[in-house]
């Protein structure tokens, strides 16, 4: 090849060489550069969001759920957001009143369902008539109705909004994604502390006060107890009509999240239900909750991607 091809063939390489590498660290600089006051800002008036409202429970911990206002055939109604669960659930007899389902269905299809100017055409919802309802939440909004959307959960905020892929604000399309997982209708995401690594952690806001719970033999290599009466903290309460009582320790690693660090976080578990989750008729290996959250932006892509993301 002639030294004047030679040459021009090494420019040219050079100068794609060039482009790729600056391309990639203003990528590089663009997500790092992405703050909680950048995304809540973008979310600001937006109206696919809606406030929501922690409620407190009988023990006075002040962010025991949360409570979203959900418009169901026209009439707002607040609900719990959990999406560690597989269906949208009206408590009581809510559904009976409204004259939405009648007397002894297990489900009614409503005409409509909307949280902000997101519209969820004819979802199915079911009626817990054995569930006490109370002025604060009246039911549950589950995974279903979020599914083909982005859901974003400002908790600084307290704002809770529910984007299609086009309307995404583009601050929250930068950020640092975790590669996550849809099966059995739950959300998956990759958790490791120390030791414990798994890629079977159900992302559940319904599980708001504890950062992060497991069965009762990873809750021990976590937190080097051997048992769970050494354990400094213990939350009482109910999980669908039953009562519970969870152990905590604070955990010896950081918990990760795919390459997100939340630092290090205070583990839960059932002493009284030592394999709750391996007893699971699929893979589960615990539960991400809310509390490692508290200060940050969640994303959770339920479009084709199948992602999450964390502002902090």
């Amino acid at each position: 090849m002639p030294y004047a091809a030679m040459l021009i063939g090494y420019v040219e390489e050079f100068t794609v060489l060039t482009l790729t590498l600056a391309l990639l660290q203003a990528a590089l600089a663009n997500t790092a550069g992405v703050t909680v006051q950048d995304a809540t800002s973008s979310l600001q008036g937006k109206a696919q969001c809606v406030s929501f409202n922690w409620v407190s429970d009988d023990k006075n911990s002040p962010r025991a759920a949360i409570s979203v206002p959900i418009k169901i055939n026209g009439r707002i109604v607040p609900l719990q957001l959990d999406t560690g669960s597989d269906a949208t659930v009206l408590y009581g007899q809510v559904a009976d009143h409204a004259g939405w389902a009648s007397h002894g269905r297990k489900s009614f299809r409503a005409t409509s369902l909307m949280i902000g100017s997101t519209l969820i055409d004819r979802p199915e919802i079911y009626v817990a008539r054995d569930m006490e309802e109370d002025a604060r939440l009246v039911g549950t909004l589950g995974l279903p109705e979020l599914m083909g959307r982005i859901t974003v959960i400002d908790y600084p905020r307290q704002r809770f909004c529910l984007f299609s892929e086009a309307d995404l604000p583009s601050p929250l399309r930068s950020v640092t994604y975790v590669r996550a997982d849809l099966r059995h209708s739950k959300f998956f995401v990759p958790v490791a502390v120390d030791a414990f690594r798994s890629d079977a952690v159900i992302f559940d806001t319904g599980s708001s006060l504890m950062p992060l719970t497991v069965d009762l033999a990873a809750w021990k290599k976590m937190t080097s107890l051997t048992d769970v009466e050494q354990a400094p903290t213990a939350i009482k309460g109910s999980a669908w009509g039953k009562s519970v009582t969870m152990s905590g320790a604070l955990a010896a690693g950081t918990m990760m999240v795919g390459k997100l660090s939340l630092g290090k976080q205070t583990v839960f578990t059932d002493g009284n239900q030592p394999t709750a989750y391996a007893d699971w008729p699929f893979r589960a290996d615990g539960v991400l909750g809310n509390a490692s959250l508290w200060d940050g932006v969640v994303i959770v892509d339920l479009t084709a991607k199948i992602r999450f993301g964390f502002i902090q």
